[in-house]
């Protein structure tokens, strides 16, 4: 071979080495970018062959505007789930999800928004949960405890007759579960197995004041002569008037957090576990 063949092979040997670095850091860079689209994009990047760096550009790095929020909605009183109900938020009227066969439900929300729940769920009645302040992190096991038409009827008429009064009279009605810390960070699963799950001995109010509390007895019915939580923990507020409440619970051996309910006229709200006023572990 010549000289000037020898060159010239040289040459194109380069050229094509060259194309091939460039072509793997390009198909590296809009990995890395993709990635960057879908995630929080911890590394900006790193050395390249050529001197210039590969990874995810600042443009493209950009923080996620939404978290999932997930959970269960099941029959109360019972461990069926219920499928085919739909999920929505009040203060997104346009986003909603329907529950697969076994009640199981996610949906995407924005960051740093009230959001309120509430399920529509064919035989059952409509109910509200507490109202969450969503931030970085996903929210799970948002579950719904759901009454059939039939229980919720009884329940009213129930209330009714203990109070002298319609519940709904003054406003909405507020339900919640003074709960054991132990079902923090459970799932569903283990959750639903887990009963009783209240703590006895508690006495719930809360900020602006809100009428007389009514709680469950161990048989988990509403009455009237049981002063504090029983072991079922459930307790019932009815007439409260339309306004934005924190509602808390008190005992000499538990902290319990807080909920926020946004009361609305015939609004249901049910602050269920293992949110609501649950044990702090």
């Amino acid at each position: 071979m010549s000289m000037r063949m020898r060159m010239r092979a040289r040459m194109w040997t380069g050229l094509l080495g060259a194309a091939v670095i460039a072509a793997t850091a390009l198909a590296a860079g809009d990995a890395a970018a993709g990635r960057g689209r879908d995630g929080a994009c911890p590394d900006r990047g790193r050395p390249a062959p050529n001197g210039r760096a590969l990874g995810v550009p600042d443009h493209a790095c950009r923080p996620p505007t939404t978290i999932r929020m997930s959970g269960t909605a099941y029959t109360f009183n019972t461990r069926r789930g219920i499928a085919g109900a739909e999920i929505h938020v009040d203060e997104l009227p346009e986003r909603f999800a329907v529950t697969d066969a076994n009640g199981a439900w996610q949906l995407e929300v924005p960051i740093g928004r009230d959001v309120t729940p509430y399920i529509v769920a064919e035989g059952h009645h409509t109910i509200y949960l507490q109202t969450f302040r969503t931030g970085a992190a996903d929210i799970e096991q948002v579950n719904f405890q759901t009454p059939e038409e039939s229980v919720y009827n009884l329940l009213y008429l129930l209330i009714q007759s203990y109070i002298g009064r319609p519940p709904f009279e003054d406003g909405c009605v507020i339900v919640s579960t003074v709960s054991d810390p132990a079902v923090v960070g459970m799932t569903f699963d283990e959750f639903i197995h887990f009963a009783p799950h209240g703590v006895a001995g508690a006495a719930v109010y809360g900020e602006p004041p809100l009428p007389e509390p009514i709680y469950f007895n161990d048989a988990v019915f509403p009455d009237i002569d049981q002063e504090l939580t029983s072991g079922d923990g459930g307790v019932l507020v009815a007439n409260v008037p339309v306004g934005v409440y924190e509602v808390f619970a008190t005992h000499p051996d538990y902290e319990f957090a807080s909920f926020t309910a946004t009361c609305e006229q015939d609004r249901v709200i049910n602050a269920n576990p293992p949110w609501g006023l649950h044990g702090i572990p």
